[in-house]
This record gives structure tokens, C-alpha cells and sequence, in this order.
């Protein structure tokens, strides 16, 4: 990574980050196949499977800010461990416990309780830990961990629960990897410490972030991105099976083509919104993310689904996660390098709040119109919606726009 300009220590805890994204994406969708299964098994209609994987993202969404606080007030590296060993208890507990929808509703929503502070402690060590100069490669390394475990979740729990006639197993399996990640996180990751730590641990004001117009407009834009995201993730294998006809164990398959074709381009867009700039690159994932939306559901053949799929994977979510996020918090910084955490929080509270919305629209819609379809129309439309308030956004933040010497390219 010598041509990046991130050191061998700073690559070890981005690998390490991106494997905590890899089991915790790998822990959430192994859910989603899944889905008509549990629909069978308890007879529940297309909302209330909806909801099982909207009440993990309530819990998720409602502790972004408050995690965001708390990393900056004790650290990220002490609240991502605690919480880590949270969810991977409670993914314990679904796969033992939960034996009714209520009980899959709890410990799939204390599983989201425990995930929730790994977003903001995640990106604020890694945006403390590199340069800002290399922010946009940084964090499309620690992303590919979402893609990783998009692909493992999706992959894994229909063929697995085919074999073995029951889902259990799958998540006492990825909860037991899961706590002992925590364990190793706790070597590997570096105390990040803050720059005024000798004095209060006061943390920035939220009211401030809120104020904030270039992060107000990021915040929604990553809204809209991963609208279109959930929808195809969460209700993708439902459709494919349902409505394309294809079997349970090639449904979690096909989404999973998402992850793998978004390796290489996040990466690569990473780097290159680093040297030229956010907002053009962020114009044209937009609308094209849109136009590959809908295709998913206007598409009538395998051959045809599978391109759409390939395609949302090189310029959907994963393509813009990384500006983003380096957007977002070089933005955050100029107003106060301790605003970091608080402002990661409510950048994926913002964002997450689709995970809560488009599962359970998406599974009403299913109920009025007996189809997908429609659902899938809307995401492309929230999407095009998030291309335009990009165009409202600042390239670079306010305080640097007058000096050569001390701005950044973003």
C-alpha cells in the first residue's frame, strides 16, 4: 500500500475493521433468504417479515448518535469491543432462543442494539489512524467488509439450511466468530485517543452537526443510497424466489453478486475521489444506481437480473460509501476535530433510517399490490431523489475554501 501512503500498522487495523464489518454483515443478511422460511414457519405476512428485520435497524438507527457521543466522550476502540460482544451474544440467542416471532423480533433487535456503535467507532479510528489525504481509499478498505459479509450472509444460510433442515445452527456458527472477534479487535486496535483527552470529555455539541448544511445534505443523499440498498438486499431473494422463480439456494446467490462486483470499484473510486474531487463522481453514481435499480425488477431473464446486479454493485452504495464517508467527516473536522464521532453517528443514523423504512414499505407494498415490483420502481426514484442533493453540497467545507495551503481535494 506504499503508493496509497498508508503504513503496514495503519493496513493491519483497516484489515481488522474490515473484518468486523465482515462478520456483522455476514450476521444480518444470512437473515434475508431466510426470510420466506420464517414466513412459513410462524405464517406471518409479508409486513411483519419486514419488520423482523426493521426491528434490528430501530435499535440500530435510534443509538447511532448516542453511540457517536459515547465514542467521543470514552473512546472508540473501549465501546466497539463492548458492544461487538453484545451482538455476538444476542446472535447467540437468536439461534438458541428465539422459537416464536417475539422472540425473533427481540434478539433480533438487541443484535442491532450491539452492532450499532461499530459504524461510528470504526470510522472514527480509521479517520484518526490515516491521512486525511488517503480518507477516501481508507475507508473503501474497511467497506469491503460489507461486501464480504453481504456475500457470505447471502451465500451461506440457504444452501446450509437445505442441508440441514434447520437455520439455528447458521447463527450460533457466526456468533461465536463474532465474540471472538471482539477478543482480537481488543490486540489488534489502536487507542485512538483525543486531542484535548487531558481535559473534560465533554462531548461536541450535536445541535452544531445539526447546523451543519453540507453535512444536513450528505446525510440525506446517504439516506437515498441506501434506500435502494435495502430493498434489494433484504427482499432481493424474496422476489428472485417468489417472482422470478429461482431457487432458494441461487436467490441469496444472485444478491450476493452485489458484494463481489463492488470489491474492485469502491476501491478504485476510493482512490480517485481522493485526487479529484467527491461531488462529480457522486452526480454520476446517482442516477446510473437508479437506473440499475430498476432494472433488477424490469429485468425478465437470469441473464438480464444478473447484469442489473453486477452493475448496482459497480456504481450503487458501495461505489459511494467511501466518498462519503471521507466527505462527510472532512467536512466534520473543520468545524472541530473532536466533532468526528458525534458526526459519524448522525451520518449513518441518517443513512440507516432507510434499513428501518424500506424493508417494511417494501413488504407493504407487497401486501396492497401482490408484487415487488413496485417497491423496487420507488428505491430507483429515492435514489434519483439523493442525486439531486448532492448538487446542494460544498466540495470542499467552508473553512478550508479560502486557503490553497491548508485545503484538501475532496
Amino acid at each position: 500500500m506504499r503508493e496509497t501512503g498508508i503504513d503496514k500498522k495503519t493496513l493491519i487495523t483497516l484489515i481488522a475493521l474490515c473484518i468486523g464489518w465482515t462478520l456483522l454483515y455476514a450476521d444480518r443478511t444470512a437473515l434475508y433468504p431466510l426470510l420466506s422460511v420464517i414466513g412459513e414457519d410462524y405464517n406471518l405476512t409479508s409486513t411483519m417479515m419486514g419488520t423482523i428485520t426493521s426491528s434490528y435497524f430501530l435499535v440500530y438507527v435510534a443509538m447511532q448518535i448516542p453511540s457517536g457521543v459515547l465514542a467521543d466522550k470514552f473512546g472508540n476502540k473501549k465501546l466497539l469491543i463492548l458492544s461487538y460482544i453484545v451482538a455476538g451474544f444476542a446472535l447467540l440467542g437468536f439461534g438458541l432462543f428465539a422459537k416464536s416471532y417475539i422472540l425473533l423480533l427481540l434478539f433480533t433487535a438487541v443484535h442491532g442494539f450491539g452492532a450499532s456503535s461499530f459504524y461510528p467507532c470504526a470510522y472514527g479510528i480509521m479517520l484518526k489512524t490515516v491521512d486525511s489525504k488517503q480518507w477516501g481509499i481508507g475507508a473503501a478498505i474497511v467497506n469491503l467488509g460489507m461486501s464480504f459479509g453481504l456475500i457470505i450472509g447471502l451465500a451461506i444460510s440457504g444452501p446450509l439450511y437445505l442441508h440441514f433442515k434447520s437455520y439455528s445452527g447458521i447463527f450460533i456458527i457466526l456468533a461465536i466468530l463474532t465474540i471472538l472477534a471482539a477478543l482480537v479487535f481488543n490486540r489488534i486496535l489502536p487507542h485512538v485517543a483525543r486531542d484535548n483527552e487531558s481535559n473534560s470529555k465533554k462531548a461536541f455539541p450535536l445541535i452544531q452537526i445539526l447546523k451543519n448544511s453540507d453535512l444536513l445534505f450528505i446525510n440525506l443523499a446517504q439516506f437515498c443510497a441506501l434506500y435502494g440498498y435495502w430493498t434489494a438486499v433484504t427482499w432481493g431473494p424474496t422476489f428472485f424466489q417468489e417472482e422470478r422463480g429461482i431457487s432458494i439456494q441461487l436467490a441469496g446467490l444472485f444478491v450476493a453478486i452485489v458484494g463481489v462486483s463492488a470489491i474492485l470499484p469502491s476501491l478504485v473510486i476510493g482512490r480517485i475521489s481522493d485526487k479529484y474531487g467527491r461531488k462529480r463522481i457522486a452526480l454520476l453514481l446517482f442516477p446510473l444506481g437508479a437506473i440499475t435499480i430498476f432494472l433488477m425488477a424490469y429485468a425478465s431473464s437470469n441473464i438480464t437480473i444478473v447484469m442489473s446486479l453486477i452493475a448496482y454493485g459497480i456504481v450503487g452504495k458501495s461505489s459511494w460509501d467511501p466518498i462519503a464517508v471521507a466527505w462527510a467527516g472532512r467536512h466534520a473536522t473543520a468545524m472541530d476535530k473532536d466533532a468526528m464521532g458525534t458526526a459519524m453517528g448522525v451520518f449513518n443514523f441518517s443513512g440507516m433510517m432507510s434499513a428501518v423504512i424500506a424493508p417494511v414499505v417494501t413488504g407493504l407494498i407487497k401486501d396492497i399490490t401482490g408484487s415487488l415490483e413496485t417497491a423496487y420502481y420507488v428505491a430507483a426514484m429515492v435514489s434519483i431523489l439523493g442525486g439531486v442533493l448532492v448538487m446542494f453540497i460544498n466540495e470542499k467545507p467552508k473553512l478550508y475554501a479560502q486557503s490553497d495551503d491548508q485545503s484538501i481535494t475532496l
